[in-house]
């Protein structure tokens, strides 16, 4: 495995330590209760992500007990073609 680039767009994240079912159940339940959709389809095996990640802020050489490691878990939001994109006029 590579270098490689996240997809542009907006995603959903939370941090969280341990518990890893119990966070991403609580960040597909906030997404469903805001109203928002992720880029995702359903298949036969499960969920395919558009774009899903996990960013271990941890550094397991410092710290080896799992439970202890601070992760953040994003998943990226589905583009909403009825809205154009904000222009920033050379702004980010």
């Amino acid at each position: 495995m590579g270098p490689s680039t996240l997809p542009a767009g907006q995603y959903a994240t939370l941090t969280y330590r341990n518990h890893s079912l119990r966070a991403n159940r609580a960040l597909l339940d906030w997404v469903a209760d805001e109203g928002l959709t992720l880029d995702r389809d359903e298949v036969a095996t499960g969920d395919a992500f558009g774009c899903r990640y996990e960013a271990y802020r941890t550094d397991p050489r410092t710290e080896p007990r799992k439970t202890k490691w601070e992760v953040e878990l994003s998943m990226r939001l589905a583009d909403k073609p009825d809205i154009p994109p904000r222009e920033t006029h050379g702004r980010p």
